[in-house]
């Protein structure tokens, strides 16, 4: 099972100290020849050795959507993989949460070990200003709002409120989301659109959209284990529509029944089953074909259903029907029917695949299903109006639609005593029965990597909650900016344990250059910096680290508080000093340090290379003013802030009026 990096917070600054030394002459990956090279390298590696532990280091490129594979270079994606064994017995080593950047070199030489510690350091601070060139430690929370957007909210920004890393508008209101395998693509139905949206979660853009068909009602949505194919349930319509994930674009429709679908697959991704609520049947598909195989009679009503790894059955629940069908793919039909009661709204299984939660709206109460024996072993109550069951390692948690609190369960106990004795932790000051009219169907609690906690969203209180397993509130709070959420997701892009003893992250190269790859393993403390070597391109022509220039044209403007001021900016190539036209993603940030406030906008050209910005201060203070385009691979920290002193305009005219 899937074993996620411990919070960064865990790791203080004076445990730094303590650091064990490494050496300063470690070979680099690659050299300054490599980058000569009309073929970059693919793959590179590197090892380090100290205290009885072993760390193999190695980056390999990978292809891009048109199936290219240009080798280490800038722009390309690649899989950053550390290996960590026992030296003596050559054992993996388990259990581990390595943390590690890519951060730029600024001299010729290596870092000793000082500069890596601080640099260590500074990256674990957070800091909006001295980010690194590539994060493998990064989660972004998404939320999905009820004004057509997508917000990507960064939780480890070390900022008082600002933690928005961008707004997505969406051509109309979203409903469920999935995403692709290799977390690049985010798919969105949009049931008034009768399509199917695409963000790359790389640039943060709307990448396009994926018709499903004249007049249809695309709600929910799945992807296949093996990530090759995504499923849109069509609610009201005999039919489901199937997207090919390789060239995002519809591959066909599958025959199902009436009524609303949602969607399971087998764990080799050959069969797809779908629920017909208004038939009273699952239809079993040939994912490869998207040939009807037959419909299976359930319970009556039936929505929810789930596969289980474990015993590789489907089970389906029926709504009306009190019973939760249990379906063998082999056979096509029913082998067993598990007696509930009326209510069975969800139905989802741990991450061991063993113990299934049949979660009851009408009853408030939770259900668990061992799928060794399909048979009930535990059954309580939970908070009111439960609608949703989400899993971390160890706790089932499940959320009311009655309740401004959700129910906490954990899965050991009820294993061990077969009953259970949830608890219940306040989440918010509203339930989301306060807005019953915005309840959706996506999941609205989602765990985060750490692995011992979730965020929570409330829609009516537009807040996500922070809650760590353990306490008996939420840690802290996050802000929707103003948006009520419907539907919450994390994308992780960080470390984890792909297998024994083997951490992997999947990345985009944003840039060529010699960098420094600082890792931490806390427990066995290990610290090194790793030398690296991306190409600037295929051909190996060196380009400029930063692509474009910017020349803020208002460092000397008169600007009060209360009116609205004309932020102007001179984009240029620094290569070729020609004005840069055309951009449609300049972004400026506002913020008054330390984070006190800050607000985003999106700026127009005017004029030749010109772009601007129109911005009213809310009071007398001095700001800072940064500016990124994504299309360009430009963040915020890698340009020159302005600081703009802004005036109290109230004073200022009151003056004015007594001379």
């Amino acid at each position: 099972m899937k074993k996620y990096k411990a919070s960064l917070l865990k790791v203080t600054a004076q445990s730094l100290i303590l650091f064990i030394s490494f050496s300063s002459a470690a070979a680099q990956i690659g050299g300054p020849k490599d980058m000569k090279k009309a073929q970059a390298p693919k793959t590179a590696s590197q090892t380090f050795e100290k205290g009885g532990i072993k760390v193999d280091f190695s980056i390999k490129s990978s292809p891009d959507a048109d199936g290219r594979d240009n080798g280490l270079v800038a722009g390309a994606n690649a899989v950053v993989t550390f290996r960590v064994t026992d030296n003596r017995t050559n054992q993996p080593i388990t259990g581990l949460h390595p943390v590690a950047w890519f951060s730029s070199r600024e001299s010729d030489r290596e870092p000793n070990e000082a500069e890596c510690k601080d640099r260590i350091r500074t990256f674990m601070g957070g800091l909006l200003s001295v980010r690194a060139d590539v994060d493998l430690n990064k989660y972004l929370v998404l939320t999905l709002n009820h004004d057509k957007t997508v917000t990507f909210i960064n939780p480890q920004i070390s900022f008082n409120i600002t933690k928005l890393e961008s707004i997505v508008p969406l051509p109309a209101a979203g409903s469920d989301w999935v995403l692709s395998k290799n977390k690049d693509f985010l798919y969105l139905t949009m049931p008034e659109a009768s399509a199917v949206a695409v963000i790359d979660t790389v640039t943060r853009k709307l990448a396009g959209t994926i018709s499903t068909g004249e007049k249809t009602k695309p709600v929910r949505i799945s992807i296949q284990p093996d990530g090759k194919k995504v499923w849109v349930g069509l609610d009201g319509s005999p039919k489901v529509a199937v997207i090919d994930v390789r060239t995002n674009s519809l591959a066909g429709h599958a025959s199902a029944g009436d009524g609303l679908h949602n969607i399971a697959f087998t764990a080799d991704s050959r069969f797809a089953f779908v629920t017909n609520s208004a038939a009273d049947t699952v239809t079993a598909i040939d994912a490869n074909s998207l040939g009807k195989l037959g419909d299976i009679a359930v319970g009556k009503t039936p929505v929810p259903l789930a596969y289980s790894s474990a015993s590789g059955f489907i089970y389906v629940g029926a709504i009306n029907g009190g019973t939760v069908s249990v379906i063998d793919p082999a056979r096509l039909e029913v082998i067993k029917t598990v007696a509930l009661k009326r209510g069975l709204v969800a139905l989802r299984f741990d991450p061991s695949g063993r113990y299934g939660f049949a979660v009851n709206q009408v009853e408030s109460e939770v259900s668990v299903i061992d799928a060794s024996n399909n048979q009930v072993i535990a059954t309580t109550e939970v908070v009111k109006g439960p609608d949703q069951v989400t899993f971390t390692d160890r706790y089932a948690y499940i959320r009311g639609t009655g309740s401004e609190r959700f129910s906490l369960i954990e899965v050991g106990q009820v294993v061990k005593k077969g009953s259970a004795a949830p608890l219940t932790i306040q989440a918010g000051r509203q339930s989301p029965s306060a807005l019953a009219q915005e309840i959706g169907v996506s999941d609205m609690i989602q765990p985060t990597p750490e692995g011992n906690a979730v965020v929570i969203a409330n829609t009516p209180d537009m807040m996500l909650y922070y809650y760590v397993e353990g306490m008996m509130a939420p840690m802290g709070t996050l802000q929707n900016y103003k948006r009520r959420p419907h539907a919450l997701l994390v994308l992780d892009r960080s470390l984890y344990e792909s297998e024994p003893g083997v951490y992997t992250s999947a990345v985009k190269l944003t840039s060529g250059g010699t960098f420094d790859v600082p890792m931490l393993i806390d427990q066995p403390r290990v610290v090194k910096c790793f030398a690296l070597q991306i190409a600037d391109s295929a051909d190996g022509q060196k380009k400029p680290l930063v692509s474009l220039s910017i020349e803020h044209m208002f460092k000397s403007a008169p600007f009060k508080s209360g009116e609205a001021a004309a932020l102007r900016f001179k984009i240029t190539d620094p290569v070729t000093k020609q004005a840069v036209t055309g951009l449609d993603d300049v972004q400026v940030l506002i913020f008054e340090p330390p984070g006190i406030w800050q607000q985003r906008q999106w700026a127009k050209e005017v004029a030749n290379g010109v772009y601007e910005a129109a911005q009213v201060f809310p009071r007398a203070a001095v700001y800072n003013v940064m500016v990124g385009v994504e299309s360009r691979g430009v963040r915020f920290a890698d340009l020159p802030f302005t600081a703009v002193p802004v005036a109290d305009g109230a004073e200022k005219d009151k003056k004015e009026a007594k001379n």
